[in-house]
């Protein structure tokens, strides 16, 4: 499917062009599917100064020589050293593991390379206050590393693809219905119990799939050839969520305007 999609993808315009026209994932998508932060600050940094040291600041320990490439960490080494955590770990060594499962995170799924086995120095930087991590604005960073990906696999050369397949995997599912496995339809109490979001947690519920040969380049290339208007989601799924159970959503939105109210008056008081 990857496949498919890459040979549609159109570098000038980063969308896939479509016998429907032009489509592409959006921030939204992002937001929906993986319930990632779209807003906040830039997810930027450099790789100059003290890197080992900042390992040992950070992590508590500095990788081998033979793990690093360059201004990479192998993620092998992440994995092997930050296993298991300790029984008697304090809250600075918690910090520490926190720290190389989101790299291990960042470099295996969200903003992965071509290789899927390194990860930037760069992202060190920004997990040091762990606190603040939640500020930056993770799913920009996510598709810009997605559009990245695909602008350099449609070159000749390029054996293999990075960024983040799963979004990407699972925003076809969600727009092109042609594609897609049946899941069984979300409950209200799984809404309100909150296990229909983020979206992509859906797709654990597959029922079966559509078509037997879809593990193939040509039975894609034929989906995607023949897709008419009836086959295609313009809409996110959480708008039929919210068309179905309207007045959980429409209690959750009087709740919040609520909770913003009186935050105000209490801002005013003081």
């Amino acid at each position: 499917m990857v496949t498919t999609l890459c040979e549609r993808w159109r570098t000038e315009t980063h969308t896939f062009h479509m016998p429907l026209g032009e489509t592409t994932v959006t921030l939204e998508d992002v937001s929906l599917q993986l319930g990632m932060p779209i807003d906040g600050e830039p997810v930027t940094g450099g790789s100059s100064g003290n890197l080992l040291q900042l390992c040992q600041d950070l992590l508590g320990d500095i990788p081998p020589e033979n793990m690093i490439t360059g201004n990479q960490i192998k993620l092998s080494w992440l994995n092997s050293r930050f296993r298991g955590l300790p029984d008697d770990a304090t809250l600075a060594i918690v910090g520490q593991y926190a720290r190389a499962h989101i790299l291990i995170l960042i470099g295996s799924m969200l903003m992965p390379d071509t290789s899927a086995s390194l990860v930037h120095f760069m992202f060190l930087p920004l997990l040091m206050d762990l606190e603040h991590i939640s500020n930056f604005s993770w799913g920009s960073a996510v598709l810009a590393c997605l559009y990245r990906a695909l602008d350099h696999n449609t070159k000749f050369h390029q054996d293999n693809i990075g960024g983040c397949m799963l979004l990407l995997q699972r925003w076809a599912w969600e727009r092109f219905t042609c594609i897609s496995s049946e899941i069984q339809p979300v409950t209200e109490d799984e809404i309100v119990a909150g296990l229909a979001f983020p979206l992509s947690v859906r797709w654990c519920r597959q029922t079966r799939f559509v078509f037997h040969d879809q593990t193939t380049v040509v039975g894609f290339r034929k989906k995607f050839d023949q897709i008419n208007q009836s086959r295609f989601i313009i809409t996110n799924a959480l708008l039929f969520c919210f068309l179905k159970f309207p007045s959980f959503f429409f209690f959750k939105l009087l709740t919040l305007i609520f909770a913003v109210f009186m935050d105000t008056i209490s801002t005013t008081t003081c």
